[in-house]
């Protein structure tokens, strides 16, 4: 809703209208209703949808009008199974559906929660809600539940989510009498993971206590996530009058929900501030409001009680009222504005002002006047102050730093606002209800990237913080050269403006990460170095350093540099101990120096790690399975990596899609331990298309795609198809002399597998010059032991024992030797 003058009269004309309506017999509301609408179509529309959500009437906990009505009673689907999971027992119930705990049939140990979902799903809403279900299960954040698969049998939908052991978040807090910055520390956690879905669009629409439960470790999970949104879309276009009821929860609900406007990320800043305040206070932000119709008055037309005082009204006491009053006062009525654009205008912008309370530090919710800004900074320097009694000197002296400081929060006000509207138009823009039908996530990009220079021109920054998500996006959806186009529009923008060293810095390294993506290496070294050097200087970014260092040691991995890259790897591992990826990143690096059983050791401690704290399905944690996998492999144990492989490629095809790059690269490991076991025809099967595809989602220049073609290659030449093979091997042959040094050990590799599709053809006279060459060049660059070292030499012996030169072929067979 606009928010403007004009609207809020009709609004008030339209509730005001209702409630008369309400009181009235049924026999005469249609005369009521033509005399006081006067012709008046969409004021009679949104009078008569009021009336249907007052009709269909609730329990005061949870509604949903008509189309969304509580599930009725029916007979019990324990033991029954959906998709991969067989229901062992009813753990809830909801205006949704009845959730059951679940177990997994294909013998994976795991429990998930499996919602039924009650309504009916028409086959064309049935592919929508896939696709929604496709991007909710993108989302990856510790402080929420996973979606890990759904389906519909018979047209009933349903949806398996990370089971999770915990309380309720309210009755977590009142058992353990948690203090208020305690619960404002559990806001913080919770509103990082909705600023996290709306980063990747998706919308929560429905936050309140049952869908927040606390760990026995402290951590807050938030269920659900998007399940409410992604099956309002998936239903077929109602009436008028029954589409204005969508599914809401008194005290915890938007206006926009209650009376049919779009549902936006303002929406659930809503969500949270609502959930704060009955946290924070003990009091729902309505009290009276006990039935759906007395919540849709209030919300309507109250602002609520300062939370301080509904505090005091609920028996808190006066201290729990102090510790509200002031900051949190403002924070949360900032988060609970009836009109959206009034609200903080993103998730990311209510958390940091939660953590700019616990710090101690002025918030943006209040006015930044000089006085108030001087007593934070004495509440938090007081010992500082007090020693020389100067805070009035201080105040003096620091006038022209608090007025620049005052100007730069503005700002920062400004900037987030305006990320908060590009969210929400974006989310918009993809609205079914408005005829956008089958939209996806890479052309709404496309067109946000078109539009920015018109309509954010006169504010550089703000386009510059958009370009950065817009860049981001891309580069997770696998679209490298439209992040590089974006990532090059934001850092001439940044540059132009003066922007803080700390934003360029952090510029730099994603950029750096997407050159070496794009094979660029030199531009992508001087790029990541530059972003390193600062972000040494700068504090707090920590995750974004290890990033850095880790693309790093990828640009010396495809330069030919092993001895820096393995020095790098180390010294990530010192910095950054308590996390799985260095010691990922350093296990990548030791395989391919050829030393295998080093490498598996780091792997799988990678692994363990990542498993105690990330769910089942995280991404990073299917990467660490990949990668342990392919040490198995590389350790001559094909047979226990190929169950393994085929798992993780099963489960990125779930996560990311089919078509994603990293699903392809996934499904083409699987072959590689196809062809380790001798069965080459299926490998080559694999190999083809996961190849033919990246070349059409990446290109045929990225390195995925050069790596998987030569999979193929290897494959093919195996089987009857190797005139197809040396075909790719040299194309790819060709693509790799452009882009990267002659004498190099990814070059030496495709070479030596032209070799062996030569050999394999039994022209041997061409085979044994590159052979030789291949085998020499991996030997001094990554030792014998490494696995394309070590096939050239089979190649070798293999050739020259058909040959009949068996002393030759003794030689490169005394080279074959287990893997150290």
């Amino acid at each position: 809703m606009s928010g403007t003058v004009d609207d809020s009269d009709r609004r008030a004309k339209t509730y005001r209208l209702f409630a008369e309506t309400l009181d009235l017999p049924e026999d005469a509301r249609e005369r009521f209703l033509e005399e006081h609408c006067r012709g008046d179509a969409q004021l009679r529309a949104d009078i008569a949808a009021l009336l249907a959500i007052a009709e269909a009437g609730a329990d005061g906990v949870e509604t949903a009008a008509l189309a969304g009505a509580a599930p009725q009673c029916e007979p019990s689907q324990t033991g029954k199974i959906f998709g991969r999971f067989r229901l062992r027992e009813q753990i809830g119930e909801g205006g949704m559906g009845v959730v059951y705990l679940a177990e997994r049939t294909d013998g994976v140990q795991q429990l998930v929660a499996v919602k039924l979902v009650s309504t009916l799903l028409a086959t064309a809403a049935q592919h929508r809600l896939e696709r929604e279900v496709r991007i909710l299960a993108r989302l990856e954040h510790a402080s929420v539940a996973r979606l890990i698969d759904a389906g519909v049998e018979g047209g009933r939908a349903w949806v398996a989510i990370e089971y999770v052991r915990g309380e309720r978040i309210d009755a977590y807090c009142a058992a353990r009498n948690l203090s208020t910055p305690g619960i404002v520390r559990l806001l913080v956690q919770l509103s990082a993971a909705v600023s996290a879905a709306h980063a990747l669009l998706v919308v929560h629409s429905d936050i309140k206590p049952a869908n927040v439960l606390v760990t026995a470790e402290g951590l807050p999970k938030l269920i659900d996530f998007g399940i409410a949104t992604a099956l309002r879309e998936a239903e077929p276009a109602r009436a008028a009058t029954v589409d204005v009821g969508r599914l809401f929860s008194p005290n915890y609900a938007a206006l926009e929900q209650v009376s049919g406007g779009a549902v936006t990320v303002a929406t659930d800043v809503f969500g949270l501030g609502a959930l704060a305040y009955r946290l924070l206070t003990g009091a729902p932000i309505y009290r009276e409001a006990n039935s759906p119709v007395a919540y849709l008055m209030a919300v309507s037309q109250r602002d609520v009680e300062a939370p301080s005082r509904a505090a005091l009204a609920g028996g808190r006491g006066e201290s729990a009222a102090r510790a509200l009053r002031g900051d949190l006062d403002a924070i949360l009525c900032k988060a609970l504005e009836r009109e959206p654009n009034r609200r903080y205008a993103s998730a990311a912008d209510f958390q940091a002002d939660l953590q700019r309370y616990l710090d101690g530090r002025p918030v943006t919710a209040r006015a930044p006047s000089i006085r108030y800004r001087a007593v934070k900074f004495a509440r938090r320097n007081a010992l500082a102050v007090g020693l020389a009694g100067l805070l009035s000197v201080s105040v003096v002296a620091g006038g022209v730093t608090v007025w620049l400081q005052s100007r730069s929060t503005a700002l920062a006000r400004d900037m987030a606002a305006r990320r908060g509207e590009f969210l929400e138009s974006m989310l918009k823009s993809a609205n079914p209800r408005e005829g956008k039908r089958d939209i996806t996530v890479a052309e709404l990009l496309d067109a946000a990237a078109r539009g920015l220079d018109e309509k954010l021109g006169a504010e550089p920054l703000v386009e510059a913080s958009l370009l950065g998500l817009i860049a981001d996006t891309n580069t997770e959806l696998g679209r490298y050269p439209e992040a590089l186009a974006t990532s090059d529009r934001q850092l001439a923008l940044l540059r132009r403006e003066g922007a803080s060293a700390r934003d360029l810095a952090l510029a730099m390294a994603d950029r750096g990460d997407l050159l070496s993506r794009a094979n660029r290496y030199d531009e992508a070294e001087t790029t990541l170095k530059a972003a390193i050097a600062e972000l040494r200087r700068q504090s707090g970014e920590k995750p974004a350093l290890v990033q850095s260092l880790s693309s790093l040691a990828g640009v010396y991995a495809n330069t030919n540099r092993p001895a820096a890259e393995t020095a790098l790897a180390e010294a990530i591992l010192l910095d950054q101990r308590r996390t799985g990826f260095p010691q990922q990143q350093l296990a990548v690096v030791l395989g391919n120096e050829g030393r295998y059983a080093e490498s598996a050791t780091f792997a799988r401690a990678a692994l363990d790690l990542e498993r105690k704290y990330l769910p089942a399905d995280n991404p990073t944690v299917l990467i660490t399975e990949s990668n342990y996998a392919m040490t198995l492999a590389n350790l001559h144990r094909p047979a226990e990596a190929l169950p393994l492989q085929r798992e993780v490629a099963d489960a990125t095809a779930r996560v990311l899609g089919p078509d994603h790059p990293d699903t392809l690269l996934m499904q083409a490991h699987v072959a590689d331990d196809l062809f380790d076991l001798g069965r080459f025809a299926e490998a080559a099967t694999i190999e083809l298309h996961a190849a033919e595809s990246l070349d059409r989602a990446v290109g045929e220049n990225h390195r995925y795609a050069r790596g998987v073609w030569i999979g193929y290659a290897m494959a093919a030449c195996n089987t009857d198809d190797a005139p197809a093979g040396l075909a790719a091997a040299k194309r790819i042959a060709d693509i790799r002399a452009r882009i990267l040094p002659a004498i190099d050990w990814q070059t030496a590799t495709i070479h030596g597998v032209i070799g062996l599709c030569l050999a394999h053809l039994k022209r041997y006279a061409e085979a044994e010059p590159m052979l030789l060459q291949a085998s020499a060049i991996l030997e001094a660059s990554r030792g014998a032991n490494f696995y394309q070292t070590q096939l050239a030499y089979t190649t070798l012996r293999d050739m020259y024992a058909a040959m009949g030169r068996s002393a030759d072929a003794a030689v490169f067979g005394g080279k074959i030797e287990k893997v150290k």
